[in-house]
């Protein structure tokens, strides 16, 4: 008798310990959800033009952590702590840019006629906000149409690995989370090319832009040798060496916050993969066709072409980083299907447990009745 109670003692303790782990692990999982806060933003236009809207939040080294796509002038997500920048852009859908077409003149024409003016101003706005989080926040951020708004002048400087200055080096501004094209503004300068001294100079919206740099440097070609020997099948031949222009190209992106004005990138060897080849341009004829973007002067990365073409298949591509900022690891959620899937694991071994030592419970009181009959 006394081997029984010991024996629904311990089922007991069992039962127990699987109860408080089954406890003690849903709770851990609700803290751990509970470590992502809730953020509401707004927005406040400078018109009521503007019917469409796209809020997103970046990390501090320009990397898109989240992004919303609404047709009302707010939006939330769900961040875990730390400083973030939302940007805001709000456009009018209906809206067409058109441009001025070319003066026509011909021998036949008397007289030039002059170029007809279709060119309608962008309803587009535009705005930012750099916000720490740390819990539950709702801020709203103010836009203006990007044809007002107001500029920066940054001063960039730029050089190689061995410390000499880039000259020549192309250097352009993207601004965070706008797929519009400031270039078109007159007041703006987005693009430039540096000095002897490895300096240059933009003017750009106030507001967080990635700055890229970058440079296509000739492959230096001996002059002295024409011809080589090589073997070929156990057979000497001698091989006329032809030589064609190849070009590396380096290149660096930093971000740069207002009121911050200033920055230094050192330029380093690019993969081809960080290229894209613009529309129009040609890369250098090979004996087997064009040559690769790596061997291309033309070729620009792939952040400045996303920011000159809108293009949306582009509109989330991340160019490799060349700066030694880290970026901050985006949580991975749980499946949408089933957000409970975390929990399944612990709970079928906790009723593993619990089905286990009632079958055993069973077995033991079954034993019992069959002894105690006997007697």
């Amino acid at each position: 008798m006394n081997m029984v109670k010991i024996k629904f003692s311990v089922l007991a303790v069992v039962l127990l310990i699987s109860f408080a782990y089954l406890v003690s692990f849903s709770s851990l999982s609700r803290a751990e959800t509970s470590s992502y806060n809730s953020v509401q933003v707004f927005v406040q236009t400078s018109s009521s033009l503007p019917d469409y809207f796209t809020v997103s939040a970046f990390n501090m080294t320009g990397y898109m952590v989240s992004s919303c796509q609404t047709q009302y002038p707010a939006a939330s997500f769900e961040l875990p702590n730390g400083q973030y920048i939302f940007t805001v852009t709000a456009d009018q859908s209906g809206n067409n840019i058109y441009y001025s077409p070319a003066p026509v003149t011909g021998t036949n024409i008397a007289q030039s006629v002059p170029s007809m003016d279709i060119y309608e101003a962008p309803v587009v706005e535009y705005g930012y906000w750099v916000q720490q989080i740390s819990g539950p926040t709702t801020f709203t951020v103010s836009t203006q149409n990007v044809t007002s708004y107001p500029t920066t002048t940054l001063t960039i400087q730029v050089s190689y690995a061995n410390g000499t200055a880039a000259q020549d080096a192309s250097v352009t501004a993207s601004i965070l989370g706008s797929d519009y094209y400031w270039g078109y503004e007159t007041n703006t300068v987005m693009w430039n090319t540096t000095q002897t001294d490895g300096t240059a100079t933009l003017v750009t919206p106030l507001a967080p832009v990635q700055i890229d740099a970058w440079n296509w440097i000739p492959v230096p070609l001996p002059q002295n040798e024409t011809t080589i020997t090589v073997t070929v099948a156990g057979e000497q031949v001698n091989v006329t060496v032809y030589w064609q222009p190849t070009y590396v190209g380096l290149a660096a992106s930093t971000m740069i916050i207002p009121p911050q004005n200033s920055a230094s990138l050192i330029l380093q060897v690019q993969q081809p993969s960080y290229w894209v080849m613009p529309l129009g341009a040609q890369s250098t004829p090979t004996l087997g066709g064009q040559a690769t973007t790596s061997s291309s002067p033309t070729s620009i990365p792939a952040t400045v072409y996303q920011q000159q073409q809108g293009n949306p298949i582009l509109k989330n591509y991340q160019a490799p980083s060349t700066t030694s900022s880290t970026t901050t690891p985006t949580p991975t959620p749980t499946s949408d299907t089933d957000p409970g899937n975390g929990l399944l694991f612990p709970i079928i071994a906790a009723a593993s447990i619990a089905i286990a030592a009632l079958s055993l419970a069973v077995a033991v009181r079954t034993k019992n009745r069959e002894q105690k009959s006997k007697t």
